[in-house]
């Protein structure tokens, strides 16, 4: 059984290396990027079955990767989730206006994660 890429994007180098160890502990294959530049120069060679990034990244915020992903055909049904401390309602709108297919507030249980994740990519 071929593993599940995800690619984590976080420019909060604890919150990086903690989602990435506790999701390989897991058994997923993780790629990380710590901006958003980062992560479309991964995209280029890489075609992970997940996309999961922070909110608040300079100069690129997630909402802005979100709409630069989506624009690459490839990705257009791949899911994508926020993982964010931004527990707002406005920003959870926002996203959802957008068509982010989930928005989760950390701290996570890791273990509700690679469940959520599962659920989710059985849909697809």
């Amino acid at each position: 059984m071929e593993k599940i890429q995800l690619l984590y994007i976080d420019d909060e180098p604890d919150s990086l290396t903690t989602v990435k160890m506790g999701l390989e502990d897991r058994g997923y294959e993780v790629l990380t990027a710590d901006n958003g530049a980062g992560a479309l120069e991964l995209l280029k060679t890489h075609t992970p079955d997940v996309i999961i990034t922070d909110l608040r990244m300079s100069p690129m915020n997630g909402f802005e990767l979100f709409q630069e992903v989506k624009k690459i055909p490839r990705f257009a049904e791949t899911p994508f989730f926020f993982l964010t401390a931004v527990d707002d309602y406005l920003a959870q709108k926002y996203g959802q206006t957008l068509g982010v297919d989930a928005y989760l507030t950390k701290p996570i249980e890791l273990e509700y994660f690679d469940s959520f994740i599962k659920t989710r990519l059985s849909k697809t």
